[in-house]
């Protein structure tokens, strides 16, 4: 039995550079549906030593349009540079349950590069969001309220590595 969620689609666009936002405004100007998957970022401010937290596209120069019937309206939208298509000249056709899962990640703060506050418990999977180890991830072995000591995989076996807070985030 096909549920209706089946048959929803959704298609890439493609905005022109850093105008993703406003690409996913014209559009539902149109009465269309859009979806700019974003993620938040914490850092901290060079003059003012503040931390701060500013918002991302996750796909830097995308988003989705439902499907639709008026392409060539999308299209005629100033911040739109095209919709992604096939060999044979169609629109991609993205699932549903692809757009959803991205969204319920984003919602969950998965792609999120935030700090960690306080104390970690043993066990907890933390992300490195700066520095020369950015991206890697690992469980939280001990924590201060300053510094963790995680288990990373590097260099073919695990090692320990000591990392103050402000350079690790939550890990998904």
């Amino acid at each position: 039995m096909k549920h209706a969620t089946d048959t929803i689609r959704w298609y890439v666009v493609r905005a022109r550079p850093s105008l993703e936002l406003k690409a996913a405004e014209e559009i539902a100007g149109l009465g269309q549906v859009v979806y700019v998957p974003r993620f938040r970022k914490e850092y901290k401010h060079a003059r003012h030593k503040r931390w701060s937290v500013k918002y991302f596209s996750l796909l830097t120069g995308y988003l989705f349009v439902l499907a639709s019937d008026h392409w060539p309206r999308v299209l005629d939208c100033e911040s739109v540079d095209c919709i992604l298509r096939s060999n044979n000249g169609e629109p991609v056709p993205i699932p549903d349950a692809t757009v959803q899962a991205i969204r319920a990640k984003q919602e969950t703060g998965e792609y999120d590069e935030m700090r960690v506050h306080g104390r970690m418990e043993a066990g907890s999977s933390v992300k490195v969001i700066s520095g020369a180890l950015a991206g890697l991830h690992g469980p939280v072995s001990a924590s201060t309220d300053e510094h963790v000591i995680m288990m990373l995989q590097m260099f073919g076996r695990e090692v320990a590595v000591k990392a103050p807070l402000v350079i690790l985030g939550q890990a998904g």
